[in-house]
């Protein structure tokens, strides 16, 4: 893949401005109280340069989604799950929680995205990046091109239990602990019981 010029790095990189501007604004405000004039001022850009990238709110949200999905298939998923059956199911629990600890901004921007589908607005850009997380995750727990319907209700399963116990914790002001969503899958059959 060639090198971009001059132009096209320039354009990456207010770009990205925007997406990082947007996910930390996401993430200390919320996503329905942060809006696109927050997002170019953090960024340090104009308003016109926003539409210059997405050309809505919904469309820079779906971007964060995106890369955020990309992220944490490529760095932790990706690799790190092999194995079988439970072995499988452990290390997407693990991977899980390794990413959101490492980056807890995407688990707020999961979550808020999730509440806009569930109230039926922003369903453009947004429900396929997610149908795509619970296929990629699908994929992990049992390699099958396309993954079945079984496959992605236990995706569903997986992320709703990582994501909804550590937001739990934070929304009542407790610390998170490591391993709690595996003790939920009892004792590992790997592990020599103490």
């Amino acid at each position: 893949m060639p090198k971009p010029d001059r132009r096209g790095r320039r354009r990456e990189k207010t770009r990205r401005a925007l997406l990082e501007a947007a996910l930390e604004l996401i993430a200390s405000r919320g996503l329905e109280s942060t809006r696109v004039e927050d997002v170019t001022e953090a960024a340090d850009l104009g308003k016109g340069a926003f539409y210059n990238y997405f050309d809505s709110k919904e469309a820079l949200v779906a971007a964060l989604l995106a890369d955020a999905v990309r992220d944490l298939d490529e760095g932790f998923l990706g690799a790190a799950i092999t194995g079988a059956g439970g072995e499988r199911l452990r290390a997407v629990v693990r991977q899980h929680e390794a990413y959101f600890a490492a980056r807890p901004a995407a688990l707020t921007l999961f979550h808020q995205v999730r509440g806009l589908l569930l109230r039926g607005s922003a369903q453009d850009h947004l429900r396929p990046v997610v149908r795509d997380y619970l296929a990629r995750v699908a994929t992990c727990l049992e390699p099958a091109e396309p993954p079945s319907d079984a496959g992605l209700d236990r995706a569903a399963a997986v992320i709703g239990a990582v994501t909804g116990y550590h937001s739990f914790r934070i929304a009542s002001g407790l610390a998170e602990r490591e391993g709690t969503v595996l003790w939920l899958l009892g004792p590992d059959p790997g592990e020599s019981a103490d």
